[in-house]
């Protein structure tokens, strides 16, 4: 009898990915990697003291050691009066649901979406979680759209409920897409991966404009501190919803995992996060204001204490040294000795990824990623930001397009990049030689 379980269904992004990886060089000491899905500009340490110190007390008070009656249980209400105040709308507690990061929250709700006959039409590029959750749960992906509107269908067969997907700002490109002209969906998903990082608009005042124009009943909007505030382990988010067959699904998926889906660190560092932006959306005479609001709204719940006025300001101009960054950053890509170049009308706004094109094509696009991996380099192209290869060709036709991330260090960046135009005009040497020349180059002014 063969007891062996069948590999589970992949995404095309995942099984992509895994393709253009085989045989790479993975030894962290040898390789640089452009476009890499997080966030590398450093932590906070005046975030990280606040939040050992809550985890310290956690420990002590015994918070951790209860499945539910020591735990903090007004966060519902405070991140309802908060968020709501950042984004000019009435919220209720019962309007949240806190999650062990957006990966799970897209995840869940994609789940609810699949058991309640809905199609999706999702944004392209996008995170892989979408695809890869709509193949787990057997969602309907029903089309995609790219940064302009245009709209490819799959062809896959009509469902009765639609959900329009839309990412704001999209976690890949980093610029706000517009949403397809098409009938209204039956639920909108709004996932808000950035809000730290602007150029131009500021995010707050858009994310503003378009939830104002959502009906909760009918829509849910995810956000996450994990890229922000660069801690993606410590897995914190919320949905906000007031669709009850949602928020049920959400409830049921608590109670069966009980104690491994409750967390107080993490629902306590979203708090701090929503009162972060309020405070970098703000005048800094205005800080010492918003910071005493926050606190208020904690004690009142009787939780513990939200950060002092000072680390605030502290966090703040260590976001503002972050941004920096980021735009130092774009502006490499648009330097005309660049391998890469900017794509018009997906130039990044807000966050640390960008999205841009080959100056010098390649015969097989794809076959050339895969080689720089082998040499040491690894790169991000189209076809691992969801969708599939059919997509891809249909929405940027011929496009050789790669995911930068704009946290690195900028001597990284420029490193990467001039290996990068090196491998754009075939001088690969030997394989030896490019992965001496690759660490000695990344570990100079690290």
């Amino acid at each position: 009898m063969d007891d062996t379980a069948p590999a589970p269904a992949q995404a095309d992004c995942l099984a992509a990915f895994a393709a253009l990886r085989d045989g790479a060089d993975s030894a962290p000491e040898t390789t640089l990697e452009l476009g890499e899905g997080c966030n590398r500009f450093p932590a906070s340490p005046d975030l990280a003291r606040y939040l050992s110190a809550l985890l310290d007390r956690f420990i002590r008070d015994g918070t951790l050691s209860a499945y539910a009656g020591s735990r903090p249980t007004g966060t519902r209400g405070v991140m309802a009066e908060l968020l709501g105040d950042h984004l000019d709308m009435h919220l209720d507690a019962s309007d949240i649901f806190f999650t062990r990061g957006g990966t799970e929250a897209i995840n869940l709700t994609i789940a609810h979406l699949a058991e309640t006959g809905h199609g999706l039409v999702l944004p392209l590029p996008n995170y892989y979680a979408f695809d890869q959750s709509a193949v787990r749960w057997g969602t309907p992906v029903t089309a995609y759209y790219r940064h302009d509107g245009a709209l490819h269908h799959t062809g896959t067969a009509p469902t009765p409920r639609t959900c329009l997907v839309e990412v704001l700002p999209n976690g890949v490109t980093g610029a706000r897409h517009v949403p397809p002209a098409q009938t209204r969906p039956d639920f909108t998903l709004l996932d808000i991966p950035f809000q730290i990082g602007a150029e131009g608009s500021q995010p707050a005042a858009i994310l503003r404009d378009r939830v104002h124009g959502l009906d909760l009943e009918t829509a849910a909007l995810i956000l996450t501190a994990s890229k922000d505030l660069s801690l993606p382990g410590l897995r914190a988010a919320i949905v906000v919803t007031r669709n009850k067959a949602l928020l049920g699904h959400l409830g049921r998926d608590r109670f069966e995992r009980m104690a491994m889906t409750g967390d107080p660190v993490g629902e306590i560092a979203m708090l701090v996060y929503v009162s972060l932006l309020a405070v970098a959306d703000a005048p800094s005479e205005q800080t010492g204001k918003l910071v005493q609001i926050a606190r208020d709204c904690a004690h009142r719940a009787n939780l513990p204490a939200l950060p002092e006025e000072e680390t605030y300001r502290r966090v703040r101009d260590h976001l503002t040294g972050m941004s920096e960054r980021f735009r130092r950053n774009a502006l490499a890509l648009e330097d005309p000795r660049s391998p890469l170049k900017p794509i018009t009308g997906v130039e990044p706004a807000t966050g640390y990824s960008a999205f841009a094109e080959l100056r010098a094509p390649q015969d097989d696009f794809l076959q050339w990623v895969a080689r720089c991996g082998r040499f040491g380099l690894h790169l991000n192209p189209t076809v691992v930001h969801g969708g599939t290869s059919t997509a891809w060709e249909a929405l940027y036709p011929d496009g050789q397009l790669l995911r930068i991330n704009l946290s690195e260090e900028p001597a990284v960046i420029n490193r990467s990049l001039r290996l990068l135009g090196r491998y754009a005009t075939g001088r690969f040497g030997s394989a030896p030689e490019a992965r001496r020349e690759v660490p000695h180059e990344k570990g100079a002014g690290r």
